[in-house]
């Protein structure tokens, strides 16, 4: 119980409480066999995360005056991971219908409309053929099967046939919808998590769309809306109806688990992006439920599913129930569980038609029937005679422009250039290193000495940077430099062989003896390493509980350089970067003041193009701009400056300090000049 220990002294008792119940439900296992199952400590170390993300979901409760006060912040939060906040604009949704087919009881429409502009989202519309008052309505969000709402037009059809308007939407990259969800799964576009986005936020705002065009037909109720999906669809389901209050019923099925189990069973390998928002603020699906009470919520799950285990999802509904109790309607929530794989089995839908027929139409009258699998043709459904898009639909380009980012500034001069300077410091904390403390404390760490060559004695350093995580710092420092000295610190390279004798990092020719230098093996280097298969995971893993895998190299950067400044003689610390690791330097340099320059050589220019990812880092800036917000300390350039940073440059002259930003050939030449 060490962990739970640990997480007791950080974050109070209740989350211990919380954890401890958490372990209760996962069957007592133990933390240390648990630990030693883990095939890498970085991964251990995340697994860790999960659950403490898990573990304080929703675990105590305020009284209901203060839930409720708290309920409008917690909604724009939710909204903001989804890219949601603002919203964007309510333009018009240009509703095109290709075609009606009359199947005698009821009609089907075949539409598309555009929730943003030019990206077209394909639907059918379910509706009886003689309509009597007004309907309730649901959509009906597709899973991911390649037929989309083909495949599942069994229930929009039940739905129209038992007197409801049905709208059932393609999700993006299937059935006739353009656009792609598998950016990170199967694109390395890992630059999705620095921009923000998941595609689940467009998907969200489709449905939310959908809505809108449902409550103008003039046979809908506009206050009975319900939104329904398996799959993926289960996933829009919640997020829908976390983000939406019009949807009075929301029933999600096979799409239920937690942060923890999808972490520590790695289920997170077989989901696509749009399983998951942008978790800047560490929310767990408890969370959701949260914001769905007090309205009707049924949770539908299969125990045989790979993708969501009962354990998770049992956990969650109970969770989810001590809400609907705090608002005194516990018969609200419901969880209906089968012994079958992932998909729909009778007993879950029959438990799905009778949630909606209790508490979107109001009938206490039992549902025998189920669905009539009888299937239309697909050509038939068909909203586009070649079930493609037209090639000007904007929806395969989406995440490109979905997302609100910022251009660079004009440069104004050092007064302007400082207030945006603050602007931006500031957001970053909030945005993208929420997670690393403002000021780094100095680890518990041993030393060992290493010998000497003819110019430097060498040490290593081993600390933890987090619980789990054990770094290690290499040191070498100059026999016959000056006292005190500057030390060169930089992240070891992925690709290097060995950070024997302080290499590694690629900074081992500032080895005059002006400066010492130092190779740090971050997670992912070193004898922290992992394989591509654990990289590839904990990449996509790490979001899940609000970092990302450059932004924990970075703490584990800036936890040496706390470690190393206890030196005796070390006079400043230097920043160092090459490749991706530029990143981790220069974002070190902006968390950390006292680093006093930012040497970069043959750095990263971009964080798109799949580049080292920060979680919303591109809502702050670039790579040139934010390394222009380490202002007025020196930036050095090895070799040559990229294009792409000469804003940079011109951003420092504009201040009058353009002759910070320098450039020197070989490194031994930036050790001269820094000794001169």
């Amino acid at each position: 119980m060490r962990t739970l220990s640990r997480l007791s002294r950080k974050t109070g008792c209740h989350s211990f409480v919380a954890a401890v119940a958490l372990c209760a439900c996962l069957g007592g296992f133990s933390t240390r066999a648990r630990a030693e199952e883990e095939p890498a400590q970085l991964y251990s170390c995340l697994v860790r995360q999960a659950q403490e993300v898990t573990s304080r979901s929703i675990f105590e409760l305020p009284p209901l005056e203060t839930w409720e006060e708290q309920l409008p912040g917690k909604r724009r939060k939710w909204l903001e991971m989804l890219g949601l906040d603002p919203l964007p604009p309510r333009t018009d949704l240009n509703v095109t219908v290709t075609g009606t087919l009359d199947r005698g009881s009821y009609l089907v429409e075949k539409m598309h409309f555009q929730p943003v502009p030019g990206c077209r989202i394909a639907a059918n519309l379910y509706r009886p053929k003689e309509v009597k008052g007004k309907l309730p309505a649901v959509v009906y969000v597709c899973g991911h099967s390649k037929r989309g709402k083909f495949h599942y037009q069994f229930h929009p059809r039940w739905f129209a046939e038992h007197g409801y308007v049905a709208m059932i939407l393609d999700p993006i990259q299937v059935g006739e919808n353009g656009g792609f969800h598998h950016g990170t799964y199967s694109k390395g576009w890992w630059h999705w998590y620095s921009q923000g986005y998941s595609p689940a936020g467009v998907e969200v705002w489709a449905a939310m769309r959908a809505a809108d065009y449902l409550q103008a037909r003039p046979e809908v109720d506009a206050e009975r809306l319900g939104i329904t999906g398996l799959s993926g669809g289960g996933t829009m389901s919640w997020f829908t109806g976390a983000a939406d209050p019009r949807f009075k019923v929301v029933v999600p099925c096979c799409q239920t688990g937690n942060m923890y189990q999808h972490v520590r069973d790695r289920t997170v390998d077989g989901h696509c992006d749009c399983t998951y928002w942008v978790n800047t603020y560490g929310w767990d699906f408890p969370d959701l439920a949260g914001l769905i009470a007090p309205r009707a919520l049924l949770v539908g799950a299969a125990t045989e599913d790979v993708l969501f285990r009962p354990y998770a999802f049992r956990d969650l509904v109970h969770r989810a129930r001590h809400v609907y109790i705090l608002y005194g309607c516990e018969d609200k929530v419901g969880l209906t569980e089968a012994v079958t794989q992932h998909g729909y089995s009778p007993k879950m839908r029959r438990a799905v038609f009778n949630w909606f027929e209790k508490h979107l139409k109001g009938s206490d009258t039992p549902v025998t029937d189920d669905i009539a699998e009888t299937p239309e043709k697909d050509e038939d459904l068909a909203v586009y005679t070649d079930m493609k898009p037209p090639a000007d639909d904007r929806l395969k380009d989406v995440d490109t422009f979905f997302i609100p980012l910022p251009g660079l500034p004009e440069l104004k001069g050092r007064k302007d250039w400082e207030s945006h300077q603050e602007t931006c410091l500031k957001k970053l904390r909030d945005l993208t290193f929420r997670q690393i403390p403002t000021v780094i404390p100095v680890p518990d760490t041993s030393c060992r000495r290493q010998g000497q060559s003819g110019s430097h004695q060498f040490r290593t350093y081993e600390f933890h940077s987090e619980p789990g995580m054990l770094i290690r710092a290499h040191l070498a420092i100059p026999i016959k430099g000056p006292r005190p000295y500057p030390l060169v610190v930089g992240a070891m390279q992925p690709d290097a062989r060995s950070p024997f004798c302080a290499a590694g990092a690629g900074n081992a020719s500032f080895s005059t003896n002006a400066a010492g230098y130092a190779c740090v093996e971050v997670r992912g280097t070193g004898g922290v390493s992992v394989g591509p298969g654990i990289e590839w995971t904990a990449r996509r893993a790490y979001p899940l509980v609000g970092q990302t895998y450059y932004e924990r190299k970075t703490l584990d950067l800036l936890t040496a350089i706390q470690a190393l400044r206890q030196e005796t003689n070390v006079k400043e610390i230097v920043v160092y970067g090459r490749g991706a690791e530029a990143a981790v330097a220069v974002y070190a340099a902006l968390l950390d003041p006292g680093i006093s320059e930012v040497i970069l050589q043959d750095p990263v220019v971009t964080h798109w193009k799949g580049g080292p990812e920060f979680m919303n880092v591109l809502k702050t800036g670039d790579l040139p701009h934010n390394l222009a917000l380490v202002f007025p300390r020196p930036i050095s350039f090895i070799g040559r400056m990229p294009k792409e940073y000469e804003w940079t440059k011109r951003c420092y002259d504009s201040c009058g300090e353009g002759g910070k930003v320098r450039v020197f050939n070989q490194q031994d030449r930036w050790s001269r000049y820094a000794h001169d």
